[in-house]
């Protein structure tokens, strides 16, 4: 089930590109393939578990906030708001809770909450949030988890043309 929520953060890296609000809007991602790297530490009831590291590689292909499809490629059993963004001195903050319903009857629901740094040449970014996950239903009762995500994200180059 963890991974699920994976796809969940691996989409709201494609989130740096987002509209703004008031004000000039903090620097955009530029297209291109995108290599990030991503840090996650969690804790449950108070104890800690051990972190995770992972790298994936991104195709950011447009980057108007108006067209970017958020939270893509989900299963599914995962719903999520839409994300309320506002615009800060540095980048966005995004904020949003999914709820996804497991066959098994339980349902898990993420409130998440993320700082989005772009680089001011839109060649690098940094993203650093949280997110508080409750499951409920169960066979036995589990604890609130807290997860910290921390990544950082660097263009390495043009998105590869698909083989016809």
């Amino acid at each position: 089930m963890k991974s699920r929520y994976l796809l969940i953060l691996v989409g709201l890296i494609a989130l740096p590109a987002m509209a703004s609000a008031g004000g000039p809007p903090p620097a955009r991602l530029r297209p291109g393939l995108w290599q990030f790297h991503y840090h996650s530490t969690t804790e449950m009831n108070g104890h800690a578990l051990p972190g995770t590291r992972q790298s994936v590689r991104q195709c950011v292909k447009n980057t108007d906030p108006a067209k970017i499809p958020l939270l893509p490629h989900l299963p599914p059993n995962i719903k999520c708001t839409a994300p309320a963004l506002t615009v800060t001195a540095a980048g966005y903050q995004v904020r949003l809770s999914c709820t996804a319903a497991e066959t098994n009857g339980m349902v898990s629901r993420l409130d998440e909450e993320f700082q989005i740094m772009p680089s001011k040449d839109g060649d690098r970014m940094t993203l650093a949030g949280t997110v508080h996950q409750a499951i409920v239903g169960g066979p036995v009762a589990i604890p609130p988890v807290r997860v910290q995500i921390v990544a950082r994200g660097q263009r390495i180059g043009v998105c590869p043309v698909p083989a016809h």
